[in-house]
């Protein structure tokens, strides 16, 4: 369970991750250089589509974003862990016997 709070932790962080790469490459590229990347956006910050005409702050898209890699996070991580047992090696039997 610590594992699964771990890697869902670290789905909050990439969603926060995200959002801080587009904010920052809004500031650099300007406004005339989103043409060809709005599905992207879109794509990656699904906060983004909640309010398309409404200006909103990229603090609060950040932790909206946040949380929906962390809610992908927690329906991801579930369907990881039960496929990981057929793709793990079965470990080899311990050289020590017990007397």
């Amino acid at each position: 369970m610590r594992r699964t709070g771990l890697r869902v932790g670290i789905w909050v962080l990439a969603g926060a991750i995200v959002t801080c790469f587009w904010v920052l490459f809004a500031l650099i590229a300007g406004p005339g250089h989103f043409d060809g990347h709005w599905t992207v956006v879109a794509i990656t910050i699904p906060a983004s589509l909640l309010w398309p005409t409404r200006p909103v702050s990229w603090h609060t898209v950040m932790f909206l974003n946040a949380a929906i890699y962390g809610l992908i996070g927690l329906a991801v991580e579930p369907l990881i862990r039960l496929r990981r047992p057929l793709l793990a090696k079965p470990r080899p039997a311990s050289f020590h016997q017990s007397s």
